[in-house]
């Protein structure tokens, strides 16, 4: 008797999965958006490092045409910082809001740390008896001046310039942004997740020197900065709600908190003007 075409199983056609693909896309969906997002946060971040390495030379030059001025060192990295903060708009009002955002960033020492590695203070102190002034040090004629070391630098190796800037560099990619900063600062920021939030000061000592707190530590350690500054400022700011402070200044849309971690850069130049203040 010959089966009937209903009950033949027919060659090549396999049974539904049932489901399947949808528990696989399940169970890799979590790694392949944190890959996603943390491939978008690490290209921001290399840009970030970039600007940053030329910002940190134009610092320097600037620094070097201008007594190594910490004030100037501060505007030449801002103003080589202001396209990191600049849209795609064509306007001058856009590159002014962009131009005062760099400002606030590199002038704000919780966001911005500079550190000048050459000259140092005590070949400063050291070198600057050695010119007319007193108050400088000299940058005539290094060709034939001696080279004996004072404060562990000769006056030619103290004409050269070196800075490193750290800048705290903003994670804006969102659920990225909270790993990436909790595993970059370990048990201390995952506290900060969790609301705990941490002083300068309570920094553990393998943390020393790493900045770029969340935004509520930034405005209680800028809080300590003024009273530390202002006699009887304790007692005055006690009474202040500061965590009521905002964050995003006005008319310029720019969170100044946020989760950030740190990028660092050095230049070198040779000064073109003396050295007149101690770094």
């Amino acid at each position: 008797m010959t089966p009937s075409r209903k009950n033949k199983p027919r060659s090549g056609v396999r049974s539904a999965p049932r489901g399947q693909a949808l528990v696989e896309f399940l169970i890799i969906y979590p790694t392949l958006l944190l890959l996603v997002l943390g491939a978008f946060q690490f290209a921001l971040v290399y840009q970030a490092k970039l600007t940053l390495n030329y910002a940190t030379f134009m610092a320097a030059r600037q620094g070097a045409l201008k007594n190594g001025k910490s004030t100037s060192i501060k505007d030449g990295l801002a103003a080589s910082m202001t396209p990191l903060f600049a849209t795609n708009k064509d306007d001058y009002v856009d590159l002014i809001k962009a131009r005062a955002i760099a400002a606030v960033e590199v002038f704000n020492p919780l966001n911005t740390q500079i550190v000048v590695l050459s000259p140092t203070a005590n070949a400063y102190n050291a070198h600057k008896a050695d010119s007319q002034s007193g108050t400088e040090i000299p940058n005539d004629n290094l060709m034939y001046r001696p080279t004996t070391a004072k404060g562990g630098m000769s006056v030619q190796d103290a004409n050269i310039l070196t800075i490193e800037v750290t800048y705290c560099t903003r994670l804006i990619v969102p659920i990225i942004n909270k790993v990436i900063y909790s595993l970059y600062f370990g048990f201390v920021g995952e506290k900060v997740l969790a609301g705990e939030y941490f002083s300068e000061a309570a920094v553990p000592t393998n943390l020393a020197g790493k900045r770029c707190a969340d935004v509520n530590d930034q405005v209680q350690s800028l809080v300590n900065l003024v009273a530390s500054f202002v006699p009887g400022g304790s007692s005055f700011l006690s009474g202040f709600s500061f965590p009521a402070i905002p964050t995003t200044i006005p008319g310029l849309n720019w969170n100044v908190g946020g989760y950030r971690i740190p990028i660092t850069s050095r230049a070198t130049v040779r000064m073109q003007s003396p050295m007149t203040q101690a770094p």
